[in-house]
């Protein structure tokens, strides 16, 4: 009867261990994220590392998804590293994952995904997806509690303070520390979350986008930073170009804009810097002549879903 027991007493025991282990186990927060690790998120987690974004290259996006609802889930899909969506059932929403599929698992294509730093107390702060996070995050139907993968591209996670961290972030190039009008901000004066309630707009930023092929295409020069490539000539832009005297709101001004910025883009020499960017013209993609095909394909493409959400919501 003792002997028993006893090994009633040590199976309860090597019981009680494993509960208490499980129970640490689970209340352990989680490791930081590491380089090169993909991890899913809610959009309301991640911390933008820019003030500002185009406009008028949501409302084009948003736009298009009204329009065409697939293009949002090939976008969704395609920012999650899986390819084009392979299935979407007619009322498929993105918050529901059942209703639609993509072509391929998360990460299949890491190239497409966005990207994340990791800060002080594990905080996210988002380095490239500004504009299609924010377009998730007014669309109907996703908004801010909308689930994504992202690529952790480094951590800094053991900064000593926040000065340090930012400090870190400028020299990596991960920040844009400039408001709507070109002027420099402080990391402090950095929103908090996405959505074009949160971001300020720069209208030379959204031009940048929409001359995309016909002025500028993917630079071939190794170590540009992409996220910022058009912030680097939209700032160049400011100081050449009035846009007062065109309408935005109407498409022969905009198409108007457009041709005046691209004009301006492929005049200046490829050895010539733009702006303050270290770059020159050449290494920022800039072309030497106009495509015309590609700014009319533009023109009668894009602007379109730009003027008419305008309409519809402002």
């Amino acid at each position: 009867m003792r002997k028993s027991s006893w090994l009633l007493a040590l199976v309860l025991g090597v019981f009680a261990l494993q509960a208490q282990a499980l129970t640490t186990q689970l209340s352990t927060p989680l490791s930081t994220p590491k380089m090169g690790e993909l991890i899913e998120v809610s959009l309301d987690q991640l911390h933008p590392t820019q003030a500002v974004i185009g406009f008028d290259q949501i409302y084009y996006k948003l736009g298009r998804f009204a329009d065409h609802s697939p293009k949002l889930f090939d976008e969704y899909c395609e920012t999650n590293g899986r390819g084009e969506a392979s299935r979407v059932d007619d009322d498929a929403n993105l918050l529901r994952a059942q209703s639609f599929d993509c072509q391929s698992p998360v990460g299949t294509r890491p190239k497409d995904m966005k990207t994340v730093v990791v800060g002080p107390e594990g905080v996210l702060y988002l380095t490239d997806g500004h504009h299609t996070f924010t377009a998730f995050w007014d669309q109907p139907g996703a908004g801010p509690q909308l689930k994504m993968w992202v690529r952790v591209t480094d951590d800094f996670s053991d900064s000593a303070d926040s000065a340090t961290f930012w400090a870190r972030m400028q020299q990596a190039h991960k920040t844009w520390l400039k408001d709507g009008n070109g002027q420099t901000i402080n990391p402090s004066q950095l929103p908090e979350h996405l959505g074009l309630k949160n971001m300020q707009n720069d209208p030379f930023r959204s031009l940048v986008y929409f001359t995309r092929g016909a002025a500028f295409g993917k630079p071939s020069s190794a170590g540009i930073t992409p996220e910022f490539l058009e912030f680097y000539w939209g700032d160049w832009l400011r100081a050449q170009l009035n846009i007062e005297p065109f309408d935005l709101g109407e498409r022969s001004g905009y198409r108007k804009a457009l041709e005046a910025a691209s004009d301006l883009m492929v005049g200046l020499p490829g050895t010539a810097l733009v702006g303050n960017s270290g770059f020159n013209a050449r290494q920022l993609g800039g072309y030497s002549s106009v495509n015309s095909k590609e700014l009319r394909k533009t023109v009668r493409n894009k602007l379109p879903y730009v003027i008419d959400y305008k309409a519809a919501h402002h």
